[in-house]
């Protein structure tokens, strides 16, 4: 089993103060009894010893306990001081009664040790404790002070318990770091669903979603996230993350091909086999599986791994779905905004947005730095009706479309055009005079008044424009009241044509 995730950076702890986390607490309390287990054998050891012994006793206890604080406070074991251990035990042994006596401290070290490092250096440990006291057994008489052979049988057979309690105690703890890593994953999760509350650009929604992939990678030593786009004929790489060195733009889609469209059908995870530039880049990883990117045909997110736990492949497939989620809230989102902001049958902006856009130029227009005011042009289709009655209603819509377009063409950014509703459309330019007010409206006149071909047939309509300068302390209401005054007196004049509003007249309103 690999090594526990870091959940929090290696600082050093006090080891009088009890953790809140499960897997810490359970290591600090496996330490604890290994402390009172060597403090009890110790002071039973030192009845009735000699100097020497007693030195012993002490040595072989300070250097277990200096071996266990840093592995307590590193968060992990090695060789040198699992040797460490196996030698003061021995003397420990040596120095007791009897060798058997150090058993009391074999057994709670091993349960201590059980909850760090891999699985093979829990056996290591397990083997140089057995080791470290079949050499006090045979070493005792070797050792001053002991006259006669020591007991065997008491050590020996005690000594095949140390196995199993390995087994058992390395059980326990891999349920611990599996409980840790999964409680970590959780966190992730939800510290993501957390972060992407509020984000409406899709942009961070994706690069929160690799943020989250990378802390998953770290927890789960050995995982490996690809991000590819399959065109057809190879598999583009779009992102990594995890350890992948070297890693070609392009992969052979051969091996993988068959799989990633059974996946893409399914819209599930499926095993695949990974092409080999793939497998040698992620250090001989061969377990992989392909996840189905939601809404994006095409594209998958690969996830490798030395052995790929049902539970991981979970995990990262709820974290796709999350990010998924979250991009489609915000396009509807986006969607409904676009809505409220614009006509449904021409995509122009609509009266509100055209509402709000000259109440700002009203506002703009009264400023002391203004120079030429923004204009306002009303634009109403002549003989609209007759479209109407001759081809149908559906043609007279295919034809607002069209005239729609048609004006949006003709004004000139940062101008603004509008349909307010039927055939009323409406033009906001900034910075305009009258003459260049007047020259856009016989421009708005010649481009609706030119023949649009139906489905049914060509239609032609003219156009009456209104204009009218918005002026400093009218309101917009007032400028577009006078705009629509301007228009009905361009009908009366004989349509096709551009009146301007009397400024006077605007004024004194």
């Amino acid at each position: 089993m690999p090594s526990p995730p870091a959940t929090r950076p290696a600082t050093r702890r006090s080891p009088f103060r009890r953790p809140t986390d499960l897997v810490e607490r359970t290591r600090w309390l496996f330490g604890v009894c290994a402390v009172v287990s060597l403090v009890l054998t110790s002071s039973g050891a030192a009845a009735e010893a000699g100097t020497g012994r007693l030195t012993a006793i002490a040595l072989s206890g300070a250097a277990l306990i200096a071996s266990w604080l840093h592995r307590y406070q590193a968060r992990r074991g090695t060789v040198p001081l699992d040797l460490l251990d196996a030698v003061a035990v021995c003397v420990l042994a040596l120095a007791s009664p009897v060798p058997a006596v150090a058993l009391g401290v074999t057994f709670s070290a091993l349960w201590f040790r059980a909850v760090y490092g891999r699985t093979w250096e829990i056996w290591f440990y397990a083997t140089a404790q057995c080791a470290g006291l079949v050499a006090a057994l045979a070493l005792w008489q070797v050792v001053p002070g002991h006259a006669a052979a020591a007991p065997a049988a008491p050590l020996l057979g005690a000594l095949p318990i140390a196995p199993l309690l390995a087994v058992v105690a390395r059980h326990l703890a891999a349920v611990l770091q599996e409980h840790q890593l999964a409680q970590a994953w959780d966190a992730t999760l939800a510290r993501l669903v957390t972060q992407l509350l509020g984000v409406t650009d899709v942009g961070q929604i994706r690069q929160r979603g690799w943020e989250a992939a990378d802390q998953i990678c770290r927890l789960t030593p050995g995982l490996v996230v690809v991000v590819v786009e399959d065109d057809g004929e190879r598999l583009l790489v779009q992102g990594t993350v995890g350890p992948v060195q070297h890693l070609p733009a392009t992969l052979d889609r051969a091996p993988v091909g068959t799989d990633l469209a059974s996946a893409a059908a399914s819209q599930r995870p499926g095993r695949i086999t990974a092409p080999d530039e793939l497998v040698a880049s992620a250090g001989g990883v061969t377990s992989w599986v392909a996840i189905p990117l939601p809404d994006e045909p095409g594209r998958f997110l690969l996830l490798g791994g030395k052995v790929l736990h049902p539970e991981g492949v979970v995990l990262v497939q709820s974290l796709v779905n999350q990010v998924a989620l979250a991009i489609r809230a915000t396009s509807a989102h986006r969607e409904l905004q676009v809505q409220a902001r614009t006509d449904a049958l021409t995509g122009l902006a609509n009266r509100s947005t055209f509402s709000a856009a000259l109440e700002a130029a009203a506002l703009e227009a009264a400023a002391p730095a203004a120079a030429d005011s923004p204009w306002v042009l009303f634009v109403d289709l002549d003989d609209f009706k007759l479209v109407n009655d001759r081809l149908g209603h559906a043609a007279g819509d295919e034809l607002l479309r069209a005239v729609g377009a048609r004006l949006a063409g003709a004004v000139r950014e940062p101008g603004l055009c509008a349909r307010l509703g039927g055939d009323e459309f409406a033009v906001l330019v900034h910075a305009a005079d009258a003459a260049e007010a007047e020259a856009l409206g016989r421009r708005l006149v010649e481009v609706a008044s030119s023949p649009v071909r139906l489905g049914t047939g060509t239609a032609r309509v003219g156009a009456s424009v209104g204009a009218a300068r918005v002026l400093p302390g009218t309101s917009w209401t007032t400028t577009l009241q006078q705009a629509d005054l301007a228009m009905y007196a361009a009908k009366a004049a004989g349509k096709n044509r551009v009146v301007v509003a009397d400024e006077g007249a605007l004024a004194s309103a």
